[in-house]
């Protein structure tokens, strides 16, 4: 297996993101590998606030989902950095805003990263066929290995 150096970790605010996380500082030494945190903000996951668009107070609908995005962005740009605090390194973070999928392994590609992680939300087969798995999308379409961690 070739040395890895450069890690993409996905995190989204979850505790089964934390886990991953954690688990890979566990599995590798944080003073050997470049780490970098992603957390992509889904357009899809706030249409129900862009739907009541053409109604009064669109502006405030706005302004809600824009203040929803920033505390969300923050929470988990914060726990990123406590993370790698308590473990005595830097974890670069990188904040996107599309699917996830394509955004995770875009950034993967650029940044030549030699290994991605995510956590599995163990959402149940139902769930996965509506809505698609980010963790199974990105192990089938990944260049490079992947760890799922659940």
């Amino acid at each position: 297996m070739p040395m890895i150096k450069k890690v993409l970790i996905a995190v989204d605010g979850s505790p089964e993101a934390d886990t991953a996380l954690l688990k890979v500082l566990d599995y590798l030494n944080p003073q050997e590998i470049e780490l970098h945190a992603i957390y992509v903000i889904s357009p899809s996951k706030y249409a129900t606030i862009e739907g009541a668009a053409g109604y009064e107070g669109i502006s405030t609908l706005h302004e809600i989902r824009d203040r929803i995005i920033a505390e969300e962005r923050e929470m988990v740009t914060e726990r990123v950095k406590n993370i790698g605090h308590d473990h005595g390194i830097e974890i670069k973070m990188l904040v996107k805003l599309g699917d996830p999928r394509n955004e995770i392994l875009k950034a993967a590609d650029e940044m030549e990263a030699d290994l991605i992680a995510v956590g599995s939300t163990g959402k149940g087969l139902g769930q996965r066929i509506l809505l698609g798995s980010v963790s199974t999308y990105i192990v089938t379409h990944a260049k490079v290995s992947t760890i799922v961690v659940r």
